[in-house]
Parts: C-alpha cells; structure tokens; sequence
C-alpha cells in the first residue's frame, strides 16, 4: 500500500521498492485524467474536484498525492461562450465570470481582470503602505479541509494525501509583484521584511489545520529563492528564514515535510540540507542548470529521502519509452543502493503529456526500485 511505503520513505528508512509522487498543480493535468473540459475543474465545485483527484489515484495508483482544494461551492460551472482562443465560464458558487486561455490555460476574472498570481493593487514603499495593502497570512477555509479530510479517508491506505503551502518569502514576492520585489530586496530591504513577516502570520495555524485534517505531510513549494534570482546572500537573508520558519511550523504540528526549491540551487544546497525537511526536491535541468541526483545526495546524504528530478515537461512529452526509462534508472542509480528515493518530477505534470507517458515512468521506477533492492542486498552479501 502506497500511503505506509511514502511515511516509511519520509522517515529515512529503506523500502522494499521507492514510492512514486506524480507532481499535480491546480487542475492542470488532472482534468484529464477525470474526463473534464479543464473550466469545468478550473471552476468545478466540491464533487467535480474530489473526482479529479480520485482520478489520479485510480488511473495512476501512486504512492503519493498531492491536494489542490475543492472549489468555491458545491455547484459546479457553467460554459457561457467559447472562441478558438478561450473558454468563457461562470463560476456558480461566486457569480464570476472568467476567460480560460486555451494555449497557456491562465485564468482571468472578466470584472477585474485580475489573475490569481496577480500582485496585490496600490503603491508600496513604506511599511505602512504593508500593513495596509498586504493582508496577513490567512488560515484554511473550512471547504478546503473537508475536501481534504474527505480525500485522505477515500483514497485511505493506497495512497499518502499531500497538501502544499508555501514560504513567506514567496507569498511576499507575488503580492508585491517579481520586479518590484527584487528592487525592494536591494532598495528597501526593510519594507520587504516587513511584507515577508506580514506573510508568515498564520502559517503555524495552517500547518495545524492540516494536521486535524488528518493529513499526515504537507509539501512545501518554494520559488524565486534560487541563485539564477537572487545571490546567495539575499537567500540566506530573506528566503532561507522562512523557508525553515514554515518546515519547523510543520514539525511543530506532527507534519512530515517535503521541500521543492526550482532554479539553481548549488550553491545553497547546504543550507537546504540543514533544514529539518524529510525528503527534498528541485527542478529539471533548465537554463543550462543541471542539478543531478549524484549531487544533492553528496550533500543531503545516504539517509535523508531524495525526490527525484524527472523532466516532466520535455522527457514526458517527448513520450518515448526508452528514452524515459534510462532518464527514471539513471537517477535511481545516482540516489545510491539503499538510499530512500522516491520518484517525482522537477516541476509540475503539464496537461500536453499524455497518460501513458506518465505510465511508463511509473512503471520505469517500479523496476528500478527492484533492480537498487536486488544490488543492495548482494552488497550485504558480500560485505557479509
């Protein structure tokens, strides 16, 4: 069952085979697999995005998946137009209506124009202008916890249900917008702390909140906090702080924690390593980065639970059956015999790979993980 193979695998003990996360965000993807035009999970309501889920898990069986919420109500959507370029769709439970970009699948509020990544309205220079345009960090609304709650009890043992959040830092760089809070970190680096600490209220509250939920480990997504963004000393100065100021909320509330950090993390990666994480997780290579597993286990070590980088967006879409199954041996190979690994992507599945992609890296790591089982138990046999 994969639920206690993926709690085994966090702890740092070794499992008979690795488990398996497929790496979910939003509804992207997992429409797919449900059978859904994706404005109707975009805007679906609680039942259509319980039956997203449940879809991964039916058609997929990992040992780990991730939550992404359960909609804004229990009715589900409404299609007012379509173009060639958009969907055009109601959400039934809020009233508003938004245009769904088909290439790119971003979403817009039509009244506002707003977009949910967008920074928050109005000029900040001060502190004051803070504390009164960057609203604390919220807690979960009582809809998200029971899809949460509901999910964890259905998928029950086959499965370990991930929630996720994020680092204050990341949240204080969307609200504050990308370039504008690269200047501030330089020009006004003072007020950028104050929008960081403003973001982390409410996050030991969250984690708790997960926790009487039933979940069991949450995933923690960082951003923008590698060094082809930031140096590393203004990692170490704002990213590093809440990155370990969330994992140790998780800690507090019994969490198991699994970090992501995309980008180029080498000349971090001790930091990363002294944070009190179970399993860490980082990027494809990308931007003429390569990040191998070899690497990250030099560092983390032999018993600290690796998450592998699988190019999802071009090795998966690319959909060539030999090819994925070297890329998913290959980092078993490097994690090490005995090494807890589980396979996972360096960035989220994109809904322009086909499932039966997606099937043969899983089957790729069931046979790896058999194949690092058998040289780990004939090197104790011949250290024997």
């Amino acid at each position: 069952m994969g639920r206690p193979l993926a709690l085994q695998s966090l702890a740092g003990r070794p499992t008979h085979r690795a488990p398996v996360a497929l790496f979910t965000w939003g509804f992207d993807y997992i429409f797919k697999l449900a059978g859904l035009a994706p404005w109707q999970l975009a805007f679906g309501g609680h039942e259509t995005w319980h039956r997203a889920h449940m879809a991964i898990v039916d058609c997929h069986h990992p040992d780990i998946v991730f939550y992404d919420g359960a909609g804004s109500g229990p009715l589900d959507a409404t299609l007012l137009r379509e173009t060639r370029e958009a969907w055009y769709a109601r959400d039934n439970n809020t009233g508003a209506e938004h245009e769904l970009l088909k290439d790119s699948l971003a979403a817009r509020e039509l009244a506002t124009g707003r977009k949910i990544c967008d920074p928050v309205g109005g000029v900040i220079r001060a502190i004051a202008d803070v504390e009164r345009l960057i609203t604390p960090g919220g807690v979960h609304g009582q809809a998200y916890l029971d899809g949460l709650a509901r999910l964890i009890r259905d998928v029950g043992e086959r499965a370990l249900v991930m929630p996720h959040d994020s680092p204050a830092y990341i949240v204080a760089c969307y609200a504050l917008g990308f370039e504008p809070a690269m200047q501030m970190m330089l020009e006004a680096p003072e007020v950028f702390a104050a929008a960081c600490a403003r973001c982390d209220a409410g996050a030991r509250r969250r984690m708790r909140q997960l926790a009487e939920a039933g979940a069991e480990a949450v995933f923690i997504a960082d951003s923008w906090a590698s060094c082809d963004i930031i140096s590393p000393a203004l990692f170490e100065r704002f990213a590093l702080p809440y990155q370990r100021s969330i994992v140790e909320a998780a800690r507090e509330a019994g969490l198991r924690v699994a970090l992501w950090n995309p980008g180029d993390i080498r000349p971090i990666l001790r930091h990363e390593a002294a944070l009190p994480v179970d399993a860490f997780a980082w990027e494809q290579p990308r931007k003429g980065i390569d990040v191998p597993v070899r690497m990250v286990r030099e560092v983390f070590g032999p018993d600290r639970c690796l998450w592998g980088n699988v190019d999802s967006e071009l090795l998966l879409w690319r959909n060539d059956p030999d090819e994925i199954r070297a890329a998913v041996a290959e980092q078993f190979r490097q994690s090490g015999p005995g090494a807890p690994f589980a396979l996972f992507q360096g960035s989220p599945i994109p809904s322009n790979v086909e499932p039966a992609a997606v099937e043969t890296m899983i089957r790729a790591a069931r046979a790896a993980s058999e194949w690092l089982q058998s040289t780990d138990q004939s090197l104790q046999c011949n250290e024997g």
